[in-house]
């Protein structure tokens, strides 16, 4: 069954405010961030903001976690694929680096909360733990790549994928929005694979 047009309106006005929330927050920070100019920017009143989220602060947990649901979930499925755990965790890398492109203001708004732990505490436990699930993911994975013999079994999966977490982070971190346009933007997913410590195989 179809939505009706005005929740159609509803969900798409919401999706817009939650845009440019992320922009700005990233930008500006939480406290230089007011209702009054996230509604200026989206042309709504500030009363409107109200109407989809009880606060500011709502509305700064909404725009921190949602984009990292939609990024685990892509992240996830790469995972859960058909295929051998290196050609799994291979699509993963990609995938990721994709996100680290398409979503720059969301993960670095992230990256503001995990860095400023005390003034989001509840908001920050809630990041770390849709960390966690990535790296418990990625640890299976890459456990069954090395009982397969596809990875080196001398290294620890908790190790390994938390390692490959704070790379991807950096990476993200340093390079920004010119990412897409670093010269070496192709060898350095090429350089997360292989983190993993791959096998290469005998010629």
């Amino acid at each position: 069954m179809a939505r009706p047009v005005n929740e159609e309106k509803r969900l798409e006005r919401r999706k817009r405010i939650l845009k440019e929330a992320v922009i700005l927050f990233a930008e500006g920070g939480y406290s230089n961030t007011t209702t009054a100019i996230i509604a200026e920017r989206v042309g709504v009143t500030p009363g409107t903001i109200f109407q989809y989220f009880p606060s500011k602060e709502a509305l700064y947990y909404a725009a921190v976690l949602e984009p990292l649901a939609d990024i685990q979930l892509k992240s996830l499925a790469c995972l859960q694929q058909e295929g051998t755990p290196g050609a799994l965790i291979k699509n993963m890398v990609k995938e990721q680096f994709n996100d680290i492109y398409f979503y720059t203001n969301e993960l670095r708004l992230a990256q503001s909360v995990l860095g400023q732990r005390t003034i989001f505490p509840e908001l920050t436990q809630k990041v770390l733990e849709s960390i966690k699930v990535m790296t418990d993911a990625i640890e299976s994975v890459y456990a069954k790549g090395q009982q397969m013999g596809e990875f080196d079994k001398s290294y620890s999966p908790a190790m390994i994928s938390r390692s490959y977490i704070s790379f991807l982070n950096g990476v993200g971190l340093t390079l920004g929005e010119s990412i897409i346009h670093h010269p070496e933007w192709e060898n350095l997913k090429g350089h997360a694979y292989y983190l993993f410590a791959p096998i290469q195989p005998r010629e």
